[in-house]
């Protein structure tokens, strides 16, 4: 691997979000987009024509043997990212997979092996976690003011899907499966970040414009903390223009509730700083500036995290391990939809029903 203070970075992948990490991990400081590969040759060449200095290959292999990259994103469809990474892994390059890690858990369980064996710096993006709200309510739940957590309800919508879809994210072989896998992982992944691991699911499910997957999804989870709740998540919600996460908390001594815009916090008794009543951070107010902006502040500080940790300037949160876990909610949901809601366990990093 190449030892010099600029990171040499490859991105395997170039849909939406593959053409997104590019752009970012070749603007931060220190990093240099040195090359690329995807199978339509259209959008290969139109970069080529467009760029200097980036290698372009329809086999990643090759990119990755020719190369010789430092840091590696893979944005393919999510059936391809365990092989990819695996690939990547091997020759011990750093890698960021974009979210969902695998299509399941079973999938995914080489992973976990192939990274004792070689130890590289890994993420999996759960941008989610860098929204400014969503950083600070992680804040105060970790504080411990609400007190002892009483109750939960969360969901995320998105009004995008009207009639039957087409492409790869329709197709469960490829995707995995619907709404709750391709977009609603990322709350599944927020939620864990809140509140730990989660005990046991009990999941219901419907297609409503979909044939192969589903369209909405309701889940209830009890997690080990005792904490009880549930999410729902749809993409065929009619009035959300974009993707729209809110999640209420509830405790002993107060409420908390987050969304995209704002975090609001009730407390009975004062605690610390924050005294009894109401207070209220809109997102403006809790803005931190990013050296650049090209999808969302989120994107860039999501990049930033990663290419520190390969620095050895502090440590990555959602790594594979951690969506891992997320995967296994993933399945323990569809388990559970597939017997009608029956309550399925994650104990003992086992999913059964109970």
């Amino acid at each position: 691997m190449h030892q010099t203070s600029e990171l040499r970075a490859a991105v395997i992948g170039l849909g939406k979000l593959g053409l997104l990490h590019a752009a970012t991990l070749h603007a931060l400081p220190g990093c240099r987009l040195v090359a690329v590969a995807d199978k339509a040759k259209t959008v290969l060449n139109g970069l080529k024509a467009r760029t200097t200095g980036i290698e372009v290959f329809t086999d990643f292999e090759k990119l990755l043997d020719q190369i010789e990259p430092d840091v590696v994103a893979i944005a393919t469809p999510t059936g391809l990212h365990v092989p990819v990474a695996l690939e990547c892994i091997r020759r011990d390059r750093h890698v960021f997979i974009e979210k969902p890690l695998s299509t399941d858990a079973a999938q995914a369980e080489p992973l976990l092996s192939e990274l004792t064996a070689h130890p590289v710096v890994n993420m999996v993006g759960y941008m989610t976690r860098f929204q400014h709200t969503a950083v600070k309510a992680r804040e105060i739940i970790a504080s411990g003011a609400l007190g002892r957590l009483q109750m939960l309800r969360s969901s995320m919508y998105i009004g995008q899907l009207f009639k039957r879809g087409k492409g790869w994210r329709y197709d469960p072989k490829v995707s995995g499966g619907g709404v709750l896998t391709t977009q609603n992982s990322h709350l599944i992944d927020l939620l864990r970040h809140f509140f730990g691991p989660i005990d046991w699911v009990s999941a219901q499910m419907g297609r409503l414009y979909s044939q192969q997957v589903e369209d909405h999804a309701h889940v209830f989870l009890q997690f080990e903390n005792g904490l009880r709740g549930f999410l729902d998540a749809s993409w065929s919600a009619r009035h959300y223009r974009t993707p729209t996460v809110a999640i209420h908390v509830q405790g002993e001594n107060g409420t908390l509730d987050v969304d995209d815009d704002q975090v609001q916090l009730f407390l009975v008794d004062g605690v610390g700083s924050l005294a009894a009543g109401w207070h209220r951070w809109r997102k403006p107010d809790l803005y931190k500036g990013v050296p650049f902006d090209i999808g969302g502040t989120i994107y860039t500080d999501q990049a930033m995290e990663f290419l520190g940790a390969v620095r050895g300037e502090g440590e990555v949160g959602s790594d594979i391990r951690s969506a891992f876990e997320v995967q296994r909610v993933i399945d323990a949901a569809y388990l559970s939809a597939e017997g009608n809601g029956v309550p399925v366990s994650l104990k003992e990093g086992h999913t059964n029903v109970r």
